[in-house]
């Protein structure tokens, strides 16, 4: 393996448009040049007399890899339960067959489960790399729209009770949803922004009227479990689609949310602060069926993953790349652009952006890239070497061919 070479021949979805006979020079595992054609490569390649191998990708796709920032579970693997570094590092390798690079892993308030999680991320040797610490969604959320989260799930906002939840997740909190009308929940702003939670508001009744953080925050799952778009009153929604908020999580999974609701917030939300999520749970990635949640009995079908008992929708069935196909196919947006909401925006929000950011097809990044067959069903990914075998059939093949630069 080596991390210099050359790709060539590829479809490549950069964050604003699409170049169909692409061309990536990578030097020491990092993008060092993007373009158009082969002619160039010479030029913008190291000037170090060194032999380049070439691949020739056969017109296939070459995208950034995926972040799910919103994510409970998936491949029959909950976080709510006794996961271990192990089964973290399986679920890694499984999200990579749906272009996820990179997770954060959500759970609802329970002492012993985010403890556990929490070891088991230090213990799986992905933190920081592949999973960036945890999403806390909870407690301090607003019981009249508490969705799927149960009772004995939520707190009122106690300074005391924050302690123990930033001692429980062992410093690796980074975002927190909570319902900024709750009594007292301002005190606690100063202690998240002083151990660097990114504040998500959601699962709250907030009005207009309702006195939201100082920003930076986010907006966890528009439309669901919030106040909805109101034309007088107004609610979280409104906040939302009147960019009023840094970052605005959607789920487009066409369940959670409708695509005529997608489209509208795709027209309103200023296009740097859309984020793409599943909130997909266990059952996510296996075929559909009845499982076992939270001692509960649920269902996974094309209408979502619900309780089976009352219908209730507690996450998406769907992940990564069929998230994106959903949101492209129900705006008739272009794949740049939904391919951003969830690669590019999303490391925005856990700092990772600028040109060497993650996320983009740019000169300085990190040459971590997926290559795509032609329909999207299939990925394999390059993390800043060429393994291998790249093929998906005769499609893709490395040439014996090199170029001197």
């Amino acid at each position: 393996m080596t991390d210099n070479f050359i790709l060539s021949g590829a479809r490549l979805l950069l964050s604003d448009r699409i170049l169909n006979t692409g061309s990536i020079v990578v030097e020491a595992g990092i993008i060092r040049w993007v373009g158009e054609g082969i002619a160039p490569l010479k030029r913008a390649a190291s000037t170090r007399n060194e032999v380049l191998p070439v691949v020739d990708c056969g017109g296939t796709w070459i995208s950034p890899g995926l972040t799910e920032l919103h994510i409970h579970g998936a491949f029959g693997y909950g976080f709510e339960t006794a996961v271990d570094g192990a089964a973290l590092r399986c679920l890694a390798v499984k999200l990579e067959t749906k272009g996820v690079f990179r997770f954060l892993p959500t759970i609802l308030w329970d002492e012993v489960a985010v403890k556990n999680l929490a070891v088991a991320i230090e213990d799986s040797g992905l933190y920081g790399s592949t999973i960036p610490g945890i999403y806390l969604e909870g407690p301090f959320i607003n019981p009249k729209r508490r969705g799927g989260i149960g009772l004995e799930q939520i707190y009122q906002p106690e300074a005391a009770i924050l302690e123990k939840v930033l001692d429980a997740c062992a410093g690796k909190l980074r975002i927190m949803t909570l319902a900024p009308e709750m009594p007292g929940i301002e005190a606690l702003y100063p202690l998240l922004r002083k151990a660097g939670v990114m504040i998500a508001l959601g699962h709250s009744d907030a009005k207009l009227s309702t006195r939201l953080p100082g920003r930076p925050f986010s907006i966890t799952h528009l439309f669901n479990a919030m106040s909805p778009f109101d034309h007088k009153e107004g609610g979280l929604a409104n906040v939302a689609m009147d960019c009023g908020a840094d970052w605005v999580e959607l789920n487009a999974d066409g369940v959670h949310v409708s695509p005529h609701a997608i489209r509208s917030a795709l027209r309103c939300i200023d296009p740097a602060s859309l984020i793409l999520t599943s909130d997909a749970v266990a059952p996510a990635g296996l075929e559909y069926g009845d499982y076992r949640y939270f001692g509960k009995t649920v269902r996974s079908d094309t209408s979502g993953v619900r309780y089976t008992q009352d219908g209730t929708l507690i996450g998406s069935s769907l992940l990564g790349i069929d998230i994106v196909r959903s949101f492209a196919a129900a705006t008739g947006c272009g794949l740049p652009q939904a391919f951003s909401y969830m690669s590019a925006n999303p490391e925005s929000l856990l700092g990772n952006s600028g040109a060497a950011g993650r996320g983009r097809l740019e000169s300085g990044a990190k040459a971590d890239l997926c290559i795509w067959n032609n329909d999207f069903s299939t990925c394999k990914r390059i993390d800043g070497r060429i393994p291998g075998d790249l093929s998906f059939g005769d499609t893709t093949a490395i040439l014996e061919r090199v170029y001197r630069v």
